[in-house]
C-alpha cells in the first residue's frame, strides 16, 4: 500500500509519497490551494495535479493507493465544506481519500496522535486541541476577521509603521528606508498602488515578517514591540485551549515567526506553566498517518 499525503496551507501545497512504514519517497511542492486564492475549481485542479505528479514520478503506487489531504480553510463553516467536497470529489473520481482541513494533520504530525495542542504562527494563526478523540480550536478566523500574531498580521503592522514614518507620526528611520527600497518606490504614497497590485496580497504581506524580525534583531524597538504583541496574541490562542485539559499540557508548535526569538520568548513567558516541545512530525507526515488510519471516500 501507498499513500499520498497533502498539506495545502495558504502559502503552498506539499505533496509526499510515502510507503506502508512512513518512509517519504517522493515530495513535490505547488503554490497554495487555498480556495480564497484560487477559487474552488482552483483549488480542486491544483490538488489533482500534484496528485498526477507524484503517480508520474512512481507509476506503480496507483494500484494500491490511499490519500490524506488537508486544506486550509475547510472544517467549520458547512457551505465552504460542501463546495470544496463537490469540486475535489469531481476531480479526484476513482481516487481513495479523505479530507480534512491543515491544521488537523498538522496536530496529528506534531504529537504523534498524541493527546495536547499545536498552535500555528505562520501565514496565519490558528491553535487546535487533541484530547480523548476530541479536537477544538481557537482562531484561524482568516485574515480579514483575526490572525492576530501571524507573519501576515506582522507584516501589515510593518507596513502600518512604514505609514506612520510617512507622515512624520513617528521618526523616519532604516525601517522607512527599506519598505521604499522593498517595494522600489520613491514617493511613499506609491506603496497604496504596489500593496493594490499585489498578485497574492495575504502572502506577499506575510513576507514583510522577516524583515520586521531582521530590524528587531538589530534593536529597533518598534519593530521588537511588534513581535512581543505577535507573541502574547498567540498565546492567547493557546490559553483558550487549556482549560479542556485537567493537567499540564504539551504544546507544538509550526510556522515561520517561530523562528525569531524575541516572538519566541514573548509567547513562553505568557506560557510559563505550558511544556513545549518541537513537532515530532511535519504536516506532511500528519497526512500520511491520517491516511492511513481513516475509512476512505471514492
Amino acid at each position: 500500500m501507498y499513500y499520498i499525503g497533502i498539506d495545502g496551507g495558504g502559502t503552498k501545497t506539499a505533496f509526499g509519497l510515502f510507503d506502508e512504514c512512513g518512509t517519504c519517497l517522493y515530495r513535490v511542492n505547488y503554490p497554495t490551494c487555498h480556495f480564497l486564492q484560487v477559487g474552488f475549481d482552483g483549488c480542486a485542479q491544483l490538488i489533482k495535479k500534484g496528485i498526477e505528479d507524484v503517480i508520474k514520478h512512481q507509476p506503480d503506487c496507483s494500484k494500491e493507493l490511499q490519500i490524506g489531504i488537508g486544506i486550509a480553510g475547510y472544517g467549520n463553516y458547512k457551505a465552504v465544506c460542501e463546495q470544496l467536497e463537490s469540486h475535489i470529489e469531481k476531480e479526484l473520481k476513482g481516487y481513495r481519500y479523505v479530507l480534512t482541513n491543515d491544521m488537523h494533520i498538522a496536530l496529528i504530525g506534531a504529537l504523534d496522535g498524541q493527546d495536547g495542542i499545536a498552535v500555528v504562527a505562520g501565514t496565519g494563526s490558528i491553535a487546535m486541541a487533541h484530547i480523548h478523540s476530541k479536537i477544538y480550536r481557537t482562531g484561524g478566523w482568516g485574515y480579514q476577521l483575526g490572525d492576530e500574531g501571524s507573519a501576515y498580521w506582522i507584516g501589515k503592522k510593518l507596513l502600518n509603521e512604514f505609514c506612520k514614518q510617512a507622515d512624520y507620526r513617528q521618526p523616519r528611520d532604516e525601517l522607512y528606508d527599506r519598505i521604499l527600497d522593498y517595494f522600489k518606490i520613491e514617493n511613499p504614497y506609491e506603496i497604496i498602488s504596489a500593496i493594490h497590485d499585489m498578485n497574492n496580497e495575504r502572502t506577499e504581506i506575510a513576507a514583510l515578517a522577516k524583515m520586521c524580525g531582521v530590524l528587531a534583531d538589530k534593536g529597533h524597538a518598534i519593530c521588537q514591540d511588534i513581535l512581543k504583541q505577535a507573541g502574547y496574541h498567540i498565546s492567547q490562542l493557546v490559553e483558550g485551549l487549556l482549560p479542556y485539559f485537567e493537567k499540564e499540557v504539551q504544546v507544538t508548535y509550526y510556522g515561520g515567526v517561530f523562528k525569531n526569538i524575541i516572538f519566541k520568548q514573548a509567547l513562553c513567558y505568557q506560557l510559563s506553566d505550558c511544556r513545549f516541545t518541537e513537532p515530532i512530525h511535519n504536516a506532511l507526515v500528519g497526512a500520511y498517518m491520517f491516511a492511513k488510519k481513516e475509512s476512505f471516500l471514492k
